[in-house]
């Protein structure tokens, strides 16, 4: 693994505008991207992950030098940068070890701005599957990334990381969709055709519940919307008169003012379901939805979803100590078995010499004084012979394995005579 690296720039260390510089550079390379970088520093593999919050190059040299400090320097050139240049003595290299732990940190999502986030392990397979079409994986890139990609799903089923949303649209359509688990036809509005209003809008029809109607001041954006998800576009006023039913609405307008006041809210509370209260998420700053002791409404704010929003951040700083433990956990796994590679070459080429050797001279201590054994002696001095070796041989094979593994009380010995 002192092969492998991995250089790059996330928001980590840039704000949006320098990583934008960086895509810039992308951009402007011969495409694929991957193979031209690749190419400019000699790597025999190489992945390129290239996000909103990242650009990250994973690459693998098999022969000649291993990664060093010069491979950033070259990267920084690739990518147009001087070297006078402060964004190019940013940019990160980490190698061996450390490059597979961050990439396992990544595809576990601990690495993201949002602890836990979801797209990224998405967005890890989809860069893997693009370099393994242009030929650019191999032994060493293959096996890291498909470690990576096993330890995210691990992370993601083993640990509460990625099960507490913390952005507060994911919260608002996630608190809608539990109380209308047992209404599959609901007749669901979004009010609001803007960045928020339209996330909103996704995020219900991705789980199954598009909406029905929806409702924006201005009817161009409204109309495009609808169009995409399969709703229908209602007016602002039709909505207000309660005129038609509805069991869950959503707001996220940038009105002044209140968009639905406390009548329009009764209004369309007392035409709900029969027997059911007609749950409303306001996302907007200042409020969409007029405060209201209706029974038959059950209202969420902003403030009570950012206030669950932060208890969800709390717990998935919790769950990401246990993920970290995962990581190590992979990390290690991941050397054991590239020591016992590393091992299974040369133990093979001397394990036949000392075969060889010790055929050699049981067949000669045979002819020569064991030569007066009868069949049977000789039968069963060859066994006890052949078993001894068997175990002696396998002494320094162990030995071997062992001082390959990262936690060996051996290897620190042995390292410590370096």
């Amino acid at each position: 693994m002192e092969r492998v690296a991995v250089a790059g720039l996330s928001l980590h260390q840039a704000g949006v505008d320098e990583l934008e510089r960086l895509k810039q550079g992308l951009a402007a390379l011969e495409q694929p991207a991957a193979k031209t970088l690749a190419d400019h520093l000699g790597a025999s593999e190489a992945v390129l992950l290239s996000t909103c919050n990242r650009c990250e190059f994973v690459f693998a040299r098999e022969n000649g030098h291993a990664p060093a400090r010069a491979d950033r320097t070259a990267l920084a050139r690739a990518l147009g940068l001087e070297d006078s240049d402060e964004l190019a003595g940013r940019l990160f290299l980490h190698t061996g070890r450390g490059a597979a732990r961050h990439l396992f940190r990544v595809a576990a999502s601990l690495d993201s701005l949002v602890l836990g986030e979801d797209q990224i392990l998405a967005q890890v397979r989809a860069a893997y599957a693009e370099a393994r079409e242009l030929g650019l994986t191999g032994r060493l890139l293959g096996a890291l990334f498909e470690q990576a990609l096993l330890l995210g799903k691990r992370v993601r089923t083993r640990t509460e990381l990625a099960r507490h949303p913390v952005s507060v649209v994911s919260l608002g359509v996630a608190f809608l969709l539990e109380r209308l688990a047992d209404l599959p036809a609901a007749r669901i509005a979004v009010i609001g055709a803007g960045a928020t209003g339209a996330h909103a809008a996704r995020a219900l029809a991705a789980a199954g519940r598009a909406p029905t109607f929806i409702v924006n001041r201005s009817p161009e954006p409204a109309r495009a919307l609808a169009a995409e998800l399969g709703a229908q576009v209602l007016g602002l006023a039709e909505l207000r008169t309660g005129s038609e039913p509805l069991d869950a609405l959503v707001s996220a307008t940038s009105s002044a003012g209140f968009v639905l006041d406390a009548a329009a809210l009764r209004r369309l509370a007392a035409r709900a379901s029969r027997g059911r209260s007609l749950v409303a998420v306001d996302l907007a700053v200042p409020r969409d939805l007029e405060p209201c002791s209706e029974p038959r409404l059950a209202l969420l704010d902003l403030e009570t979803l950012r206030a669950r929003a932060e208890e969800n951040r709390r717990k998935r700083a919790a769950a990401a100590t246990e993920a970290e433990l995962l990581v190590e956990d992979q990390l290690a796994q991941l050397f054991r078995e590239r020591g016992a590679e590393a091992v299974a070459g040369p133990y093979a080429a001397i394990a036949n010499q000392a075969r060889e050797a010790f055929e050699l001279e049981l067949a000669r201590l045979g002819e020569g004084r064991l030569a007066h054994l009868g069949a049977r002696d000789r039968e069963a001095v060859e066994r006890w012979a052949r078993t001894a070796f068997g175990r002696i041989a396998h002494v320094p094979f162990r030995a071997l394995k062992d001082l390959t593994r990262t936690d060996s009380p051996a290897r620190a010995e042995w390292e410590g005579l370096e």
